[in-house]
């Protein structure tokens, strides 16, 4: 398992013939303040991950450790900051070397993320099968 990058541990939802549910309960440093109870803070999120079953029983309620690979972290990384960021920036280079305006530039440049994430959105089946997770031994 040299293989894996990072780790999560998570509870087992639902059980189904093709697919398993896992709930991943994400918490920021907030765990660790003292203030924690008292504060207004969302940074506490609830993720699921959907894995495909691998053989092995398992039961709802049933903690289990979720993995995914090295080469899933850049790809997320360059997917999800990186090439937005380069969009950003082309377009703005673009626009203000044409002669428009920084407003207007600038605009431009942010709006152009909405077809990107369109296009992510419509790409999420072939992402799904890119992005495999799997629970460890």
């Amino acid at each position: 398992m040299a293989d894996i990058s990072f780790s999560q541990l998570g509870t087992i939802e639902h059980i189904g013939d093709d697919a398993i549910t896992v709930r991943i309960d994400c918490n920021s440093a907030c765990s660790a303040c003292h203030s924690k109870d008292v504060c207004l803070s969302t940074d506490k999120a609830v993720k699921h991950i959907t894995i495909e079953p691998d053989g092995r029983v398992y039961a709802v309620g049933q903690q289990v450790r979720v993995y995914g690979q090295k080469q899933l972290a850049t790809k997320a990384l360059f997917w999800g900051y990186i090439a937005p960021l380069l969009l950003v920036i082309a377009v703005l280079a673009g626009m203000i070397m044409a002669g428009f305006a920084e407003a207007v530039a600038g605009g431009a440049a942010l709006f152009s993320l909405l077809p990107y994430y369109l296009v992510l959105f419509l790409l999420r089946d072939r992402f799904k099968l890119t992005f495999v997770f799997k629970i460890q031994n």
